[in-house]
């Protein structure tokens, strides 16, 4: 643990059907453990915490060994589905080895030449509705920060003090550190920052801590908003207590017709180029990967809000600050009033 918890023995339990135990189950468990116990030693259950890995992949293929793409595509997703429950990621200290999924999908079909395939990394944060409290997301993987913004996003959730659906995203601040901003967004128009200062990311060790706010619903079920990072290796670690979880759900395959190896253009003027780096984004919708529109940086946006008032809630005022708020650390989140945590 970080840091250090003496006397006590911390276990997580990833069950064979579902995700999570119940509280019955633990404490069944914790009651057959103690016979076993080293007096003056606490075993202690604590939720699984899931690192979700999520892919964009854009193989290539010759449409004259084969014209079928949606064929391929399927073939490409049974082959990265069977990876998914692979003993690769599926267990404590597992790790998503990136040549070998990029590899399965060369290997589906002959017609397939290459393929451009994209990583990201997301974990799931369970809000304490209607209460003020700080949360903490550790992902245990180093964040790439290849633009000045838009490296974190997050799904929609509403706020105390704030009209309508607010999203959550990154600002760098140097290699290492950023600071954390809430925003809104209406399709079609840009992006409107309504707090600034909303807590800081650690991008060499991939923690997120978000300042006291009020979270009083979703857009995701169940209380959940998705935070995706990009990550600075494609190789994913779950790290400590980190159950790392391949996400067929939000994978996405496009299929490329390559025009050079059918031989319909081998000049390769009408080649279809797909970026090997993310392009900036700043919205990460349900069960999809992150909105492909055009991101605007928070220096372009407009800024509606930036200060919190004692009780918690926005003014209207529109300031300019540069310091960054930083919450108090803890191992999962605290607050004078509830907790929150990732899940």
């Amino acid at each position: 643990m970080s840091p250090p918890r003496f006397g006590k023995v911390f276990m997580s339990v990833k069950p064979r059907n579902g995700d999570f135990l119940s509280d019955e189950t633990k404490r069944e468990l914790i009651q057959r453990l103690k016979s076993y116990a080293v007096a003056g030693i606490v075993p202690e259950f604590i939720d699984l915490k899931y690192l979700y890995v999520e892919l964009q992949s854009n193989p290539y293929y010759n449409p004259s060994l084969n014209d079928d793409p949606d064929n391929l595509k399927t073939g490409i997703s049974n082959a990265l589905t069977q990876y998914s429950r692979s003993i690769d990621v599926n267990k404590f200290g597992g790790r998503f080895k990136y040549s070998k999924a990029i590899s399965l999908i060369d290997s589906v079909d002959a017609s397939i030449t290459s393929n451009i395939t994209l990583v990201t990394i997301r974990r799931n944060l369970k809000a304490v509705l209607g209460q003020f409290a700080q949360y903490e997301v550790c992902y245990g993987n180093r964040f790439h920060t290849q633009e000045s913004s838009y490296n974190v996003v997050s799904t929609g959730f509403t706020i105390e003090g704030v009209t309508g659906t607010v999203y959550l995203a990154d600002e760098v601040i140097n290699r290492e550190k950023g600071r954390i901003f809430f925003f809104t967004y209406i399709e079609g128009g840009t992006p409107s920052i309504v707090k600034k200062n909303a807590g800081t990311v650690d991008y060499m060790t991939g923690e997120v801590l978000i300042d006291t706010v009020n979270i009083l619903s979703t857009v995701v079920a169940n209380g959940i908003v998705e935070i995706q990072a990009i990550p600075h290796s494609n190789d994913i670690v779950g790290l400590r207590d980190l159950y790392i979880k391949f996400d067929m759900t939000n994978t996405t395959i496009n299929m490329i017709q390559d025009l050079i190896a059918s031989g319909e253009n081998t000049s390769g003027s009408r080649f279809v180029h797909t970026h090997s780096y993310y392009t900036p984004t700043f919205i990460r919708k349900s069960n999809s990967p992150v909105s492909t529109a055009a991101a605007i940086l928070p220096s372009t946006a407009s800024s509606t809000s930036t200060t919190t008032t004692s009780g918690g809630t926005y003014s209207g005022s529109t300031t300019s600050s540069s310091s960054s708020s930083t919450p108090s650390s803890s191992s999962s989140s605290s607050s004078s009033s509830s907790s929150g945590y990732g899940y």
